[in-house]
């Protein structure tokens, strides 16, 4: 696929040459083979190999922190655009959600591989969706979803894979949150402070987790630890991009004029019994958001030269619509103009629009007849019955290429050819359509 290793692979990579090396030097200086070596020597050898491991991975997240960018404001990155998977063979879906309680049955998963790209939230199983106190790190909920995305994979190899991975929460039931404890303990300060010095703690969710960390943008430690945990999980193979809930490009920010928030402050957005507000200087509040939006920016410019992977909520990629929200608007899969608008008009490449899981014939009509490359028919869903509340018979018929773009017919009628044969109407002033399927096999 294109995949290029993170700098942790590649450091693995290094240390595995290195360790060949020193094999190959000790066994010639002593004129001899692993199956004759004392338990010294083999003890001298597995400590060598500890060590060497371990200056690796130091010298593997310092050589990451050395080559990313430094300063009070962050510079400005026009990312490269993301190439997700995209197929007009069947209706191209996408799909936004887990099951909290258990992992995800066969079948479901089997359903799952239907779907053209996917995003499995952060709550996917019982330890990662326990709250208000939340699990800790070893419940690694990367690689709970890296697991199931080995098994979508499996049945769609050419399936784009999102592990939800937000922006401004750093949720303790990911492994990544131990590498932000540990550079507390090294004296850094990862975790968001106010201008009292105070450590940031938020609800979120409707106080579904409680007593949340928030990364500090402007540490330049914690900005490798969150870009080194996205090319940790693209370098396994199964994780193709993110989806990074509360970016900046959502107005998450300090200071953004929305949840009752004032200009130099930072709320957690549910008016619950958990929500709390904290204060920050205009220096501060100026260098945290300009890193909050460059490290979305590069990220995806990471991914889009590598997977070709989205960061979903980031520059190039939105699940909730046209954004910023203050001055945005949604675009629904049954919307033929916000479509056709967000195409045109906005810098979004991919664009999953958002409606029903199971779209009814009008709606299908309105989204056929106005998509593009990268427009999804988008389904959110994190109940419990995910197959018949997802599926419907459409999504498995042959449909083919666009033979071109919609045109106009008669006034404020629209229609559309497909390969198959298949010919959608859609009927701007009514907002009613019709899809009537073709029967050329693909």
């Amino acid at each position: 696929h294109g995949r290029q290793p993170s700098t942790a692979r590649q450091g693995a990579n290094v240390a595995k040459i290195t360790l060949e090396y020193f094999y190959f030097l000790y066994y010639r200086q002593r004129s001899c083979w692993p199956c004759c070596l004392s338990p010294t020597d083999k003890d001298m050898i597995t400590t060598f190999t500890l060590l060497l491991a371990a200056a690796v991975s130091i010298s593997v997240a310092t050589t990451l922190l050395e080559t990313l960018p430094v300063g009070p404001i962050a510079p400005t990155v026009i990312p490269a655009k993301p190439h997700p998977n995209w197929d007009w063979s069947r209706i191209p879906t996408s799909y936004h959600g887990a099951v909290k309680d258990r992992e995800f049955s066969d079948t479901e998963v089997e359903r799952l591989a239907k779907y053209q790209m996917i995003t499995i939230e952060k709550w996917y199983t019982p330890c990662a969706s326990k709250g208000p106190t939340q699990s800790g790190p070893t419940c690694g909920v990367e690689s709970k979803i890296e697991g199931l995305f080995k098994k979508t994979r499996a049945l769609a190899p050419n399936q784009t894979t999102n592990m939800y991975w937000n922006s401004m929460l750093d949720f303790s039931f990911y492994t990544a949150h131990q590498g932000m404890l540990d550079l507390e303990e090294r004296g850094v300060h990862a975790f968001l402070r106010d201008e009292t010095g105070k450590v940031i703690s938020l609800c979120n969710d409707g106080d579904v987790y409680c007593n949340i960390t928030t990364f500090d943008w402007t540490s330049p430690e914690v900005r490798a630890l969150w870009i080194e945990t996205v090319m940790n999980a693209t370098a396994t193979g199964l994780v193709d991009g993110i989806f990074a809930d509360h970016s900046a490009v959502e107005d998450i920010n300090i200071g953004t004029d929305r949840n009752g928030q004032m200009p130099n402050q930072l709320c957690n957005g549910v008016a619950g019994k958990g929500r709390a507000c904290y204060n920050f200087t205009d220096t501060f509040k100026a260098s945290f958001n300009s890193w909050h939006m460059w490290v979305t920016n590069y990220t995806q410019d990471v991914l889009s030269r590598s997977t070709g992977g989205p960061v979903i909520q980031g520059p190039m990629a939105t699940m909730n619509g046209v954004l910023p929200m203050s001055t945005g608007y949604a675009v629904n899969y049954c919307d033929f103009d916000a479509i056709r608008r967000a195409q045109t008009t906005s810098d979004f490449v991919v664009i999953e629009a958002r409606g029903e899981c199971i779209p009814s014939e009008k709606c299908l009509a309105a989204y056929l007849a106005a998509a593009e490359p990268f427009t999804y028919v988008h389904c959110t869903y994190n109940g419990d019955d995910l197959l018949t509340s997802t599926e419907f018979p459409e999504m498995n018929k042959p449909l083919g290429a666009p033979l071109g773009p919609a045109t106009e017919i008669r006034s404020g009628v629209w229609s559309r050819k497909f390969a198959s044969g298949t010919l959608v109407e859609w009927d701007n002033t009514k907002q009613t359509g019709t899809v009537t399927w073709g029967s050329i096999t693909l």
